[in-house]
């Protein structure tokens, strides 16, 4: 019997699934992909919005993360949000001691809706501590500003190379002004690579006429998924673009706020 590839997710529960650990497993599962977890926070959230979250202790994220690693034969590990400054330094510290393993890094720092889920302390010890340790990083803009601390978007992929990210992936799904939302047709989206190499490369995606809930979860962990079955990076990022593209797709709002994309649908 042929044993699926396992990826490790360090991520925040999300308890209407659309996004967090519940968009990553579901992810990796439609991907052939074994998910194991480790669990940073508490959330209270729909598809609306944040209103809560309390963090999980450091001692307890690292057991679960160190059991697991112990235990299974993690073949990538994708990072959401991490809750507390603390927790920035305790993963830090355990990827330093597993470098052969791939990183996804989704900085996690304002939910769809918009409530925060990352201090200034989480973003600083992000920038220090973790960047440099990922495969490869895939904020949004506003993450991608807020990290680079550049309001210049031409800045933001380089800068971020400047302060130890190896690979990035600025995704480009940010919400829509009220004039783009009425171009016919939509602007596409534009993701852009920035590779270790110094080679750029973008990417343009359909969008549809709604806001997502979990989208950068579900690209970061088929990212992720992609990367544990033994693709290289560039290859992974694309079949992920295309899952997602799937996803996006076919999406819904299972909720009163945002659609969020169908990762059970999409074949792949």
């Amino acid at each position: 019997m042929n044993r699926p590839a396992v990826a490790l997710t360090i991520a925040g529960s999300d308890p209407g699934g659309g996004a967090g650990v519940q968009a990553d497993l579901t992810t990796f599962a439609r991907l052939g992909v074994h998910g194991a977890t480790a669990i940073t926070a508490i959330t209270v959230q729909d598809t609306r919005d944040v209103f809560g979250f309390d963090v999980v202790t450091t001692r307890r994220i690292i057991e679960q993360i160190e059991v697991t690693l112990a235990d299974l034969p993690v073949a990538a590990i994708k990072i959401g949000m991490l809750g507390s400054a603390e927790n920035v330094e305790a993963v830090a510290g355990i990827l330093a001691v597993h470098p052969a393993i791939p990183v996804v890094l989704d900085p996690v720092m304002i939910a769809g809706g918009g409530g925060e889920l990352a201090t200034e302390a989480v973003v600083s010890l992000t920038r220090e501590r973790l960047l440099p340790l990922a495969t490869v990083i895939t904020p949004n803009t506003p993450e991608a500003a807020r990290l680079s601390r550049h309001d210049d978007p031409e800045r933001w992929g380089e800068t971020l190379r400047e302060l130890g990210a190896r690979n990035v992936l600025i995704t480009g799904g940010h919400a829509l002004t009220e004039a783009e939302a009425r171009t016919k047709p939509l602007p596409p989206i534009t993701n852009m690579l920035y590779r270790e190499d110094g080679h750029v490369r973008g990417f343009e995606l359909p969008r549809l006429p709604f806001s997502y809930h979990g989208s950068g979860c579900t690209l970061a962990a088929a990212i992720a998924a992609f990367l544990a079955r033994g693709r290289d990076l560039e290859p992974a990022i694309i079949e992920a673009q295309g899952f997602m593209t799937e996803a996006i797709a076919s999406g819904y709002a299972p909720g009163k706020g945002q659609h969020i994309p169908n990762r059970l649908c999409p074949q792949r």
